[in-house]
């Protein structure tokens, strides 16, 4: 019989970094407490901007599930622990409509102890992305509606007549605001207008960090059942699934392909409920 890793219980009493520093413990904390029994806390001089911005100041150059992975790593070398959490969102048109905005976030934790890495993801169109011109005072007042100011900060970026760029965030009040754009303004500068999306000025994207931990949970909690390590989750799937009408195998999905990151134990996984798929989805009899 193969060792048994205990479960999610490998967790209890442990120490759980939050690699942050735009407050994301506040989400993530709560539910891994609650549900591993373990202690969290951010952990302090960790600058995660390196890794890119979403102002554009550093590009970002690695995938957002290797960027929380080095970022998670960054945060172990600043302190004595092997267990940690860090996030990464993305932002862009959603994968079924290049015309609806969608926000992606990825959590990762990583155990260095037992060698585990599990990932929760969410995808959501319930997000407040976006930018605009400003040409005027009525544009900026516009632009706050829509995007829920002042619960939702602001960036701004200034452009000269050289294509110099200016970009101005973390405004101290509404008329540090209003005059930024102001000053702006009567120096004919091009001013466009963004939506704040660092987690600390964006309490809807706050929100969708919280349902990628929700998610973490869940397959934290999905156990192997040959060695009960945590973390048995879908590595693969399964195309053809039978046309209700011909029987013939389509492209869709027809199962899932579970495997454990310890013993390697592979277990498919018939989708369930769905024995065929619709004929307009066959390519023999609808090509």
């Amino acid at each position: 019989m193969k060792n048994k890793l205990n479960g999610h219980h490998i967790f209890d009493g442990r120490t759980v970094v939050i690699a942050t520093m735009h407050e994301k413990e506040k989400v993530i904390a709560p539910l891994l407490e609650k549900n591993l029994s373990a202690n969290c806390f951010a952990v302090s001089g960790l600058n995660t901007d390196k890794f890119g911005t979403f102002s554009g100041e550093i590009e970002r150059k690695k995938s957002p599930l290797q960027t929380a992975r080095v970022k998670a790593l960054a945060a172990l070398e600043l302190c004595d622990e092997t267990l940690v959490v860090a996030s990464e969102g993305s932002f862009g048109s959603h994968p079924s409509s290049i015309f609806v905005p969608a926000n992606e976030e990825m959590v990762i934790l990583i155990d260095t102890k037992l060698d585990l890495e599990i990932v929760g993801r969410h995808l959501t169109v319930k997000t407040n992305y976006n930018h605009r011109s400003i040409a005027s005072m009525k544009d900026l007042e516009g632009f706050k509606t829509d995007i829920g100011y002042p619960e939702h900060g602001i960036i701004l970026r200034a452009t000269d007549a050289n294509h110099n760029e200016t970009i101005h965030k973390d405004f101290s009040s509404q008329n540090d605001l209003d005059s930024t754009v102001r000053t702006a303004l009567r120096n004919e500068l091009s001013l466009k207008a963004e939506t704040d999306m660092r987690a600390n000025q964006n309490p809807t994207r706050m929100l969708a960090i919280e349902q990628a931990v929700v998610d973490l949970v869940k397959n934290i909690n999905s156990l192997c059942p040959e060695c009960d390590t945590p973390g048995f989750v879908v590595q693969e799937v399964v195309a053809g699934l039978p046309c209700e009408q011909c029987e013939r195998p389509t492209k869709s999905v027809k199962a899932y392909i579970h495997q454990c990151q310890k013993c390697e134990y592979l277990l498919e996984r018939v989708k369930e409920g769905v024995p065929f798929e619709e004929a307009m989805y066959c390519d023999f009899c609808n090509p």
